[in-house]
C-alpha cells in the first residue's frame, strides 16, 4: 500500500478507521472499521452510493456495528498495537487496482468502498453482499467518462483555463 496513491479525505478514513480499531481495543484493522467510518460520514457518500445501487446503508451500518461489537477486545500493555487484517490488505490492493484500471492517479473513497467491499471473504464483503445483492455494485463510481482523481483544476484546464484565469 502506497498512502501517497490516496486522496487526502481517502487518507482521513483510513486515519479514522484505525482510531476507531484503537479506541475500541481491537488488535486487528479491518474492512469492518473502514467501512464503519465510510457508512458514519456526515456527507453521505458511502452510503448514498449504496442506497443508489438499491442496498440499504442503514442494515450495512447496523451489521457493521454488530460485528465489530463481537470481535475481541485488548486491555493491558498490548492494547496500544493494533495489526493490519489481510482482508484489508487485500481490499486497499483490490481499491489501488481498480483506480489504476479506471485510468485515475489517486485512489478515491468510492475505490476504498469498491475494494472493501469486493473482498468476499471479509465480513464486510459479506455484508455489503448480502444486502445489495443482485444489483450493480453500489460503490462503483458513478462519474461517466470523467476521471476526477486526476487532478483538483482538471475540468478547468479541459477548457482552456487554469486555476488562476477566468
Amino acid at each position: 500500500m502506497n498512502i501517497e496513491k490516496y486522496t487526502e479525505r481517502a487518507r482521513g478514513f483510513i486515519q479514522s478507521a484505525q482510531s476507531l480499531a484503537m479506541r475500541d481495543g481491537h488488535q486487528q484493522f479491518t474492512t469492518l472499521h473502514l467501512l464503519k467510518v465510510l457508512l458514519d460520514d456526515a456527507e453521505g457518500l458511502a452510503g448514498g452510493l449504496i442506497d443508489r445501487a438499491g442496498g440499504n446503508s442503514r442494515a450495512i451500518l447496523k451489521a457493521t456495528e454488530d460485528a465489530l461489537a463481537k470481535l475481541p477486545k485488548v486491555s493491558g500493555s498490548g492494547a496500544g498495537q493494533i495489526y493490519l487484517a489481510s482482508d484489508l490488505a487485500r481490499a486497499f490492493d483490490a481499491a489501488e487496482k481498480a483506480a489504476e484500471k479506471a485510468g485515475d492517479s489517486f485512489v478515491t473513497v468510492e475505490r476504498l468502498l469498491l475494494g472493501a467491499t469486493l473482498e468476499k471473504d471479509s465480513e464486510a464483503g459479506c455484508h455489503f453482499g448480502k444486502a445489495v445483492k443482485g444489483r450493480r455494485h453500489a460503490a462503483e463510481p458513478q462519474r461517466g467518462d470523467r476521471n476526477l482523481a486526476q487532478g483538483p483544476h482538471r475540468g478547468l484546464r479541459d477548457r482552456g483555463r487554469t486555476p488562476m484565469t477566468r
